[in-house]
């Protein structure tokens, strides 16, 4: 039934005017559910892909680091080594002093 047919055209008009009223406050509504949506999407791969390169960062500076700890550790085994060998020509060299302090003294 339109406006042009029925025996009341106000109320004919109004309610078609309301149909559409309606269809279109539906579309915004959709439209605004439909973009909420598309923004959290968005904000979840934004925080995806943050934590994706962040975890890079960290494995990479984790290498270094594990790097750094092999460095350190040759480091130390050779200063171990140094000093073993440097005990062992003070305790050659103490020796050599006692020998000549006892030969002295004899």
């Amino acid at each position: 039934m339109s406006i042009f047919t029925c025996c009341n055209p106000a109320g004919a008009a109004t309610a078609e005017l309301t149909l559409i009223t309606m269809g279109i406050a539906s579309t915004f509504a959709e439209a605004a559910a439909a973009g909420r949506q598309a923004a959290e999407e968005r904000k979840e791969r934004r925080a995806a892909y943050k934590y994706a390169t962040e975890l890079v960062e960290a494995r990479g500076r984790a290498d270094e680091l594990g790097r750094v700890a092999m460095r350190a550790v040759r480091h130390v085994a050779s200063l171990e080594a140094e000093v073993r060998r440097l005990r062992a020509a003070l305790a050659q060299r103490q020796a050599h002093i006692e020998r000549n302090r006892n030969r002295g003294a004899a």
